[in-house]
């Protein structure tokens, strides 16, 4: 037995192997470099670069479909590799109504919707209690209690803040304020209670003021002028820092000297606002509103259907017009009437993201609108 050549083909076998492992390595890490790059087999086996759509909804599990085309793995809360270019994205619920958007997917890139809400189609109409006499409302920030005010608004501010210490202190008694009631939004069952002073204190006494950035703190380099109102906000990993003078728009992104887009709108802004964590900006001027969308560097035009607005939350605008309640995306798309007969006087609230409050006809009435 010749053992020399035995040893040379194990040698050869270990040669090879090794050789094979490595190529596969590098072939693995490659196509993965390639993948992240954005880079797919699309039809016909062609390698083409592609982007990613990360879909989510309130309520969760809506059916994706994309283009028209849907299957059962295509669920939100998930992710999808697509082409580059316009992609019709429509989301479904046996039993909610329907959101619809034309987006753009860019190479290489992850587009984020994590924004559209579905509203139950048939919805239990629920009345809380009678409003007879108010003449204000007021909601906690975090939308979770109501006060009922009925008395007169000429004089309101004097008679919450004339018995509001600076401080909280035993002097506070449990006795009921007057003209003053409580709702308690966030139970299952709300409960209307009198107002104490303890309770008014708690609305009402002013947060702890937090450190403002400066164009300082976000590049010495910039020179803005004083007449320029500054919104500094937070896209993806990104800083950037608007500036509006008069109509003219401009936005800077943290460590670059020149600006990233200047825009002048078509017309003169009453009310900015700052959207969800920074991936949009609102300016309007009574029903006229620009969104000014960070994820494509663009300025959208659109009017909602009364001449005031308000949030129903981190991304979505509602308004009133002859009884009907319409809501609309921060950028004016999917544009739905969700509720009858509600008044215009006082806000619309959405708690827990289930249920939908608002007054219609001297009542404050709740709805369901997610399972």
């Amino acid at each position: 037995m010749d053992h020399e050549a035995i040893k040379r083909r194990q040698s050869l076998k270990v040669i090879i192997s090794e050789v094979i492992m490595v190529i596969a390595v590098i072939v693995t890490v490659i196509v993965l470099a390639l993948i992240v790059s954005g880079y797919w087999l699309g039809s016909g086996f062609k390698v083409e670069r592609q982007g990613m759509l990360q879909i989510s909804s309130i309520p969760t599990g809506a059916d994706v479909i994309i283009d028209g085309e849907s299957s059962w793995l295509q669920r939100t809360n998930t992710s999808k590799v697509l082409p580059t270019g316009e992609h019709v994205v429509t989301l479904k619920r046996e039993g909610y109504d329907s959101w619809t958007k034309t987006i753009n997917i860019s190479e290489g890139l992850l587009y984020r919707i994590h924004y559209p809400r579905l509203f139950l189609l048939e919805r239990t109409t629920t009345p809380i209690t009678d409003t007879i006499g108010t003449t204000k409302v007021f909601v906690s920030p975090s939308h979770d209690t109501m006060l009922l005010y009925s008395g007169d608004p000429a004089v309101l501010n004097t008679s919450v803040y004339s018995v509001l210490p600076k401080e909280q202190n035993s002097a506070f008694t449990t006795d009921p304020v007057p003209n003053w009631l409580s709702i308690n939004l966030d139970a299952d069952t709300p409960e209307v209670k009198p107002v104490t002073l303890s309770m008014l204190y708690e609305h009402f006494k002013k947060p702890e003021p937090s450190k403002k950035e400066t164009v300082k703190d976000f590049n010495p380099n910039l020179k803005i002028s004083e007449s320029e109102k500054l919104f500094f906000s937070k896209f993806y990993e990104d800083r950037y820092l608007t500036t509006l003078n008069n109509d003219v728009v401009t936005v800077y992104k943290k460590e670059y000297d020149e600006p990233v887009l200047k825009v002048t709108l078509e017309f003169v802004p009453e009310i900015t606002h700052a959207g969800h964590d920074g991936e949009f900006m609102i300016f309007s001027n009574k029903s006229r509103i620009a969104t000014l969308d960070m994820e494509t560097m663009s300025v959208g035009y659109w009017n909602t259907d009364a001449e005031s607005y308000d949030w129903l939350d981190n991304d979505m605008i509602y308004s009133v017009s002859a009884g009907e309640l319409y809501v609309y995306d921060y950028d004016g798309l999917n544009r739905r009437i969700i509720a009858h007969d509600v008044s215009s006087r006082f806000p619309v609230i959405l708690t827990r993201d289930k249920w939908l409050y608002y007054f219609s006809d001297d009542n404050l009435i709740r709805e369901q609108i997610t399972e």
